[in-house]
Formats: C-alpha cells, sequence, structure tokens
C-alpha cells in the first residue's frame, strides 16, 4: 500500500499550484485587460537574459521589466543557499511537468526510466543550450529564447491556437512533446534542456543544502529512488551531492524507517524538513518583498499615457498589449496617418484594437513593432527596430533638407541605442558628427561608423554614461 502524502509534500503541492496558477491566471488576464503583467515580465529567466544585454550595452531587452531581475535575484540567492529549491516548490512549468507526470502514472500504472548511460549523456545538454543562449542573447541583444520557451507559448494559449502558432511554433510543438514526455517520464525537459535549471545546478554545487543517508539505519528498500523524480541514486549515496537535486525532498519524506536515515542539512547542521521548506519559500517571497518596497517589482511597467505626462515616452515603450488610440493620443500622432505608415486598413481595425490583435482582423501577420517603427517616422526619431533595421526619421515638408548643424539639439523623446553609430545619430538629430562625438564627449578620432556598443571597452565608456550625456 502507498505510504500516505506527508504535511511537507502536501505544502509543496501547494506551493506548486498556487504559483502555476498565478501565472496562468496573469497569461490568460493579459490577453484580455489592459495593464496585466505578460509571461515574459514573468519568466525569471528572462532577468538572465536583459542581464546579459545590459552589460554588454548598457541597454535591458524589449518586453522585460525590473521585476524580472528581482526574481533573477530570489532564484540566485535561493539557488546559492538551497540549491535547486525553485525547481522542486516554485517553477509553474515544473508543476505543470508534474501535473502530467501524476497523470500519466494513473495511466499507464508504471514509471519509466531511460538507461542509465543515455541519462546521463542527455543531462549534459541543458549546458550548451545555455551557452548558446547566452552567446545569442550577447550578441543580438534580443530576447533570442522567447520563440522556442515552452512556458511562453503556454502563456498564450489563451489568445488562440493561431496566434500561438504564429509566434512561438517551436515553443509549441517543445510544450506540447514536453508534457506528453512527463506522463511516460517525470521532469524531462527540466532534467535535459531547462536553462533555467542549468543556471540552478551550476549553483547546487555549493555545498550549503545537503540530503545525508544514515547507512546504519538505512534498509535499502530504495523507495528512495523510486520517488526522487530526477532519477536521482538516493540509496547509493552517503550525502545527495548531485546538482540534479531539486529539493522536492520526497526522498526524505517517503523513507519507511521513522528514523533519521535520511536528513535534510544546511552548513552541516541538521534541518527539519518543515524549517528548510519554510527558509526556501521565505528566501523567494522576501526578495520579491524588498523588490516591492525598493519599487522595483514592476511587472508591467508605465502606461503610455503616465510617460507621455511625465516627458519620457518613447518609441520603445509601444507594447502588443497597446491600442492603436493610446498610441496616436499618447505620442499626440493623427490615428488615421498612424494606420497610413503602418500600412493597415483603419475601417478593418478599431482603434480600441490591441496592436497584438491587428493580424487576425486584417487577415496578415502583424507585430507591434511595425507601429513602433511607424511612429518613429512620423515624430522623426531613429529606432532600431527587432530586426535592426533603423527606422529613417520622415521628412514632413518639401523643402530643402538644411545642412547639418554644429549645434546639437536633442529632443525629450530621443532614445540613444547602442546599436546606433555616431553618424546615424548625428542624421537623426541633423547635426554634424563632430557635434555629436562633443556632445558625448568622446575622441575626436572615435569611428563614426561603427555601433556604438562595440566600441565602449576600447574607449572606456558605458552606454548609460553615454545617455546621462545625452540627457544633460
Amino acid at each position: 500500500m502507498a505510504k500516505k502524502l506527508s504535511r511537507i509534500q502536501y505544502l509543496r503541492r501547494i506551493s506548486l499550484g498556487i504559483f502555476l496558477a498565478v501565472v496562468t491566471v496573469l497569461s490568460i488576464l493579459h490577453q484580455k485587460l489592459q495593464n496585466m503583467p505578460s509571461i515574459d515580465s514573468l519568466d525569471p529567466f528572462g532577468g538572465v537574459e536583459t542581464l546579459l544585454k545590459y552589460l554588454a550595452g548598457g541597454e535591458l531587452i524589449k518586453k522585460i521589466m525590473p521585476a524580472n531581475i528581482v526574481l533573477l535575484v530570489a532564484i540566485v540567492v535561493l539557488g546559492i543557499v538551497l540549491s535547486r529549491f525553485f525547481c522542486g516548490w516554485i517553477c509553474a512549468f515544473g508543476a505543470l511537468q508534474g501535473a502530467f507526470g501524476w497523470l500519466g502514472k494513473k495511466i499507464f500504472k508504471r514509471r519509466f526510466v531511460i538507461p542509465a548511460k543515455l541519462d546521463r549523456i542527455l543531462r549534459w545538454v541543458k549546458y550548451p543550450v545555455l551557452a548558446g543562449i547566452i552567446y545569442f542573447t550577447w550578441t543580438t541583444g534580443t530576447l533570442i529564447i522567447r520563440p522556442y520557451d515552452p512556458l511562453a507559448a503556454y502563456g498564450h494559449l489563451s489568445a488562440g491556437l493561431a496566434a500561438v502558432w504564429a509566434e512561438f511554433a517551436v515553443g509549441f510543438i517543445l510544450l506540447i512533446l514536453t508534457l506528453a514526455l512527463s506522463m511516460l517520464y517525470e521532469r524531462a525537459f527540466c532534467k535535459y534542456v531547462c536553462p533555467m535549471g542549468a543556471v540552478n545546478a551550476i549553483l547546487g554545487r555549493i555545498p550549503l543544502f545537503r540530503i545525508k543517508r544514515e547507512s546504519k539505519t538505512c534498509i535499502s528498500c530504495s523507495r528512495c529512488d523510486a520517488v526522487c523524480p530526477m532519477n536521482i541514486d538516493v540509496s547509493g549515496a552517503e550525502t545527495i551531492s548531485s546538482p540534479e537535486c531539486i529539493g522536492c525532498l520526497e526522498c526524505v519524506t517517503a523513507c519507511p524507517t521513522n528514523k533519521a536515515t535520511l536528513v535534510t542539512t544546511l552548513a552541516g547542521k541538521t534541518w527539519k524538513t518543515w524549517k528548510i521548506a519554510a527558509l526556501g519559500l521565505a528566501i523567494y517571497l522576501g526578495a520579491m518583498g524588498v523588490g516591492a518596497l525598493l519599487g522595483e517589482l514592476d511587472f508591467i511597467g508605465p502606461s503610455l499615457t503616465t510617460l507621455a505626462q511625465s516627458g519620457s515616452l518613447a518609441v520603445e515603450d509601444i507594447k502588443g498589449s497597446s491600442t492603436w488610440a493610446m498610441v496616436a493620443d499618447s505620442f499626440g500622432i493623427d490615428l488615421e496617418r498612424l494606420y497610413r505608415e503602418a500600412g493597415v486598413d483603419g475601417s478593418k481595425v478599431p482603434a480600441d484594437t490591441k496592436l497584438k490583435d491587428t493580424g487576425p482582423l486584417i487577415g496578415a501577420d502583424f507585430e507591434a513593432d511595425t507601429v513602433r517603427i511607424a511612429v518613429a517616422k512620423i515624430i522623426g526619431v531613429p529606432y532600431a527596430g527587432e530586426d535592426g533595421a533603423l527606422a529613417v526619421p520622415a521628412v514632413t515638408a518639401p523643402a530643402a533638407i538644411p545642412a547639418p548643424s554644429s549645434r546639437l539639439i536633442v529632443p525629450a523623446d530621443f532614445v540613444l541605442e547602442g546599436t546606433m553609430t555616431i553618424s546615424e545619430v548625428a542624421a537623426a538629430l541633423n547635426a554634424t558628427d563632430a557635434a555629436v562625438i562633443a556632445k558625448l564627449e568622446l575622441p575626436e578620432d572615435i569611428a563614426v561608423d561603427k555601433p556604438l556598443r562595440d566600441m565602449k571597452d576600447q574607449y572606456g565608456y558605458t552606454m548609460p554614461v553615454l545617455k546621462e550625456k545625452f540627457a544633460q
């Protein structure tokens, strides 16, 4: 007869269920209502990617909010103290896999196992995946994982399968494969592919948290091995030091000896399981609380109207959840002109339509970036689109274009991007290269045809510093 589920496992399932429910509900509301967080802002791995872009060029990735950084900090601290506790107690996608794994056990009445040699090889795959994401994020400065992210695909299911397939075809396929495989083999994505799992596994090598086995009281029943969702050989080790351990405590609570055969330790001292659980949840929720107190736990970002009123509105602030009317009003643009510049038939798209919902109405693929580029052209500011193409400011009159000025005037809504060259900045502001160089206090012999972010190491500047100089 199966052992009754322990209180600590009830708590773990409740924790996972709550986090999965929060992500699911907020993802649905994001598709239906304004000013609701997107799945991108709820994904802590976005914090890894945007941190890389910030280090590379002093900028944050579009779609990423300050909350992503807060979540990343919480996971790093949690990973240092309690290894992969996040994976076993908090991760929404892990909870989803666990739910399908439970369903699979009910249907198939057995547990499938991959051959040990193949399993060992596959567990290394997540590290090249992480390395690849880091490399391409660093070089492209975009949320490179997004189209392939099964969690992002899951978070957009309420938008309809057509929308999911158009934007997340690969991610959707991975989602289906992962959930189907989870019914046969527990947490396959966590073990073999997950880049966040790779980050946590690396942190898990710090030996603060460990599960230890007392061989004198062990009865070699292998119950601990049977319940481990990560297929770790618990009964064959004195100390469970595997970076694959997700801290679920299934092995500890399943042990039938009623003795201290399997115990949880922190910094070499024995801790009760409920204290480990309480500490892990406290670290994660506490980090979020600190982020909230510091004003950094922002999953949404200010509205276009708020940004316009504060004088800090930029083209990059336009989101897929913004409506056509909101964009036109915030930037002071005639709505009909915005439709024309974006190549959209206004008679088919009501003003209160969200940009991301435009495609089905016009019968074609449509991206919010099309509107960003259109707005940039109308108001005459440069914008490096998501595909890297610079939107050339629109010419508002047929009169002769004035000669570049040696006097530099920077509009309040001008955004200096690391992808721009000095010549592109000068052209956008109708100024000379020399005027831009002087404003940025850069050497006179600096290359004017190379992106600013590519020269930061050579000349010892950062993009935030350059942006501050432009704002002065």
